[in-house]
């Protein structure tokens, strides 16, 4: 007897050790990594969230957009990802290419997510081959600001939906017609608007299943050439992005009267302009070579890491996250733009002209080349763009180095693709 007492004791004493463990696991909180000031404002919804599904609690990281990638990167090689990453679009082929991100097909056949109301750009920015690696969470993307008392001044209504158009206008606003001031404000370094004019080509920048560079095709240099007469005809200052020390006084001194920006300028002109500007400033969709341009797609996606041991309960918070009026919701915080179309309905976003034109140029938008290359590729492009406007170099040599340096990054790519028998 006193041999059996002892047995059960030593029983009792081990499951009593076992049980805060138990628990410990079941309780373990879901880690959750996103940027800047939205990952700030995820603790309130995650605190919504746990109050609803108490037995999954939430821990949220909100990352520096300048150390984020970094971060992320270290992680994945410690094995140490979290359960929810927030990636930046451009980022997703990134991650893809390392394995790290879990498909999400079957998971969104049975959910209440709805692809069908998403952007197509931002929908084509999270699928590759096929797999939907992440679900758009916001959306951005280019498009014009710009000072309708100049337009009108200058004898025009609205902004020109062609290249040809677009001259005429900015020829009135630019140089001896404006005291030699500018109609466009398009600072070097900032790549988005050269590539926004390369997405509206009729050729792809990237060629050969992306593993090699495409720049010397005629729609691409086509492209190229119309930015770089934006330059070198004296529509846009040869500004580097440090040069424009505070973008908001320039455009309320007159200093241009275009400016090439994204959504959340929506928010800091109504903040920043002074009160008489308030009614002179209006956007419009990217002019286009034979009408309304695309641009290109942006925004952030949520993603589950392969590695994550709660795809289940990580999948639920993005389904939370992502419902149509909680995505209206965080605009109203936040200022960005909703990935879910339904949502917009939801919102004031529908009835403000402003934020209207975003929507329209949304439903126009391309993601740029699904490669981890890409933003070096962008980077360079735009290096390449200042040397021909400053006569550095022709337009034909910076194509061919362009098409030499892509050749040269995607030599992996190539690689890897020639032993899974693709190119």
């Amino acid at each position: 007897m006193s041999t059996d007492r002892r047995r059960f004791g030593l029983a009792l004493a081990s499951l009593a050790a076992a049980a805060p463990v138990a628990c410990a696991k079941k309780h373990e909180p879901l880690r959750i990594w996103a940027m800047g000031l939205e990952g700030e404002a995820l603790g309130a919804i995650a605190g919504d969230f746990e109050a609803q599904n108490p037995a999954v609690p939430v821990r949220v990281q909100a990352l520096p957009w300048g150390a984020a990638h970094e971060k992320l990167l270290t992680a994945f090689a410690a094995d140490n990802l979290p359960d929810v990453i927030a990636l930046g679009n451009t980022w997703v082929s990134e991650f893809a290419a390392l394995g790290a991100l879990e498909p999400l097909n079957s998971r969104l056949s049975r959910s209440s997510i709805t692809p069908d109301r998403w952007f197509d750009g931002a929908r084509k920015s999270v699928t590759l081959d096929g797999q939907v690696l992440g679900v758009p969470w916001y959306v951005d993307t280019r498009l014009l600001f710009y000072r309708t008392d100049l337009l009108q001044k200058a004898g025009f209504d609205e902004p020109a939906n062609t290249w040809a158009g677009w001259d005429a206008q900015l020829a009135a606003l630019s140089g001896a017609c404006r005291g030699g001031k500018y109609g466009l404000l398009m600072p070097f370094a900032e790549y988005e608007p050269l590539v926004a004019f390369c997405l509206q080509a009729d050729a792809p920048i990237l060629i050969d299943s992306d593993t090699r560079g495409g720049f010397r095709q005629p729609g691409i240099r086509d492209s190229f050439a119309y930015a770089a007469s934006l330059y070198q005809r004296g529509y846009a200052a040869r500004l580097t992005h440090s040069e424009v020390t505070d973008v908001y006084s320039s455009f309320a001194r007159d200093d241009f009267a275009f400016i090439i920006t994204g959504p959340w300028n929506l928010a800091e002109f109504a903040r920043r302009l002074p009160a008489n500007l308030q009614d002179r400033w209006a956007t419009a969709p990217l002019p286009g070579p034979h009408g309304p341009g695309e641009s290109s797609a942006g925004g952030v996606s949520l993603c589950i890491p392969r590695a994550s041991k709660r795809k289940d309960s990580a999948f639920r918070f993005i389904e939370y996250l992502c419902d149509p009026q909680r995505q209206a919701d965080f605009y109203r915080t936040t200022s960005d733009l909703p990935a879910d179309r339904g949502a917009w309905l939801r919102t004031s976003l529908m009835h403000d002209r402003r934020s209207l034109t975003f929507f329209d140029q949304l439903n126009r938008t391309r993601p740029p080349p699904q490669v981890p290359e890409w933003e070096r590729i962008a980077n360079e492009m735009v290096a390449a763009l200042e040397r021909v406007v400053r006569g550095i170099t022709t337009l034909d040599a910076a194509l061919k180095g362009l098409d030499e340096f892509a050749w040269t990054l995607l030599a992996k790519r190539r690689a890897m693709l020639e032993l899974k028998g693709v190119a």
